[in-house]
């Protein structure tokens, strides 16, 4: 068995991994059929490639009104759950704004990551 992880498939899960993975002490490894993104041993961004779809499941705390906004116009694609867990599900050719993914990421990460990583990124 081969400890590479896999490329993905779409250039927009590429795009979530690069900005994912520039966050301090970020490894990425598996989480059953979706690859997971921690810091600091906590996970603040799982994103997966199935079907010829992409998703993308996070925490968010003050975007959560601005999802549940979309949820209302969209619950297939936007799906806003307890404790600001969020998951998110496009065609890779129909994905949400990379500029608004990233800024949802870097909330999630803020919000999970152990704060002694959190402050790293305020040094860099």
């Amino acid at each position: 068995m081969s400890n590479q992880i896999e490329q993905f498939h779409h250039a927009i899960s590429q795009e979530i991994r690069n900005h994912a993975m520039t966050f301090p002490q970020t490894e990425e490894g598996a989480s059953c059929v979706n690859r997971a993104f921690k810091a600091g041993g906590k996970n603040f961004v799982f994103l997966g490639e199935k079907d010829g779809e992409c998703t993308i499941r996070l925490k968010l705390d003050g975007s959560v009104p601005e999802l549940q906004a979309l949820a209302k116009t969209d619950a297939e694609r936007w799906q806003v759950g307890k404790g600001g867990w969020t998951l998110i599900r496009f065609p890779p050719d129909d994905a949400p704004p990379v500029a608004d993914l990233q800024r949802w990421i870097t909330e999630s990460f803020l919000l999970l990551a152990p704060k002694k990583v959190s402050k790293l990124l305020a040094e860099e």
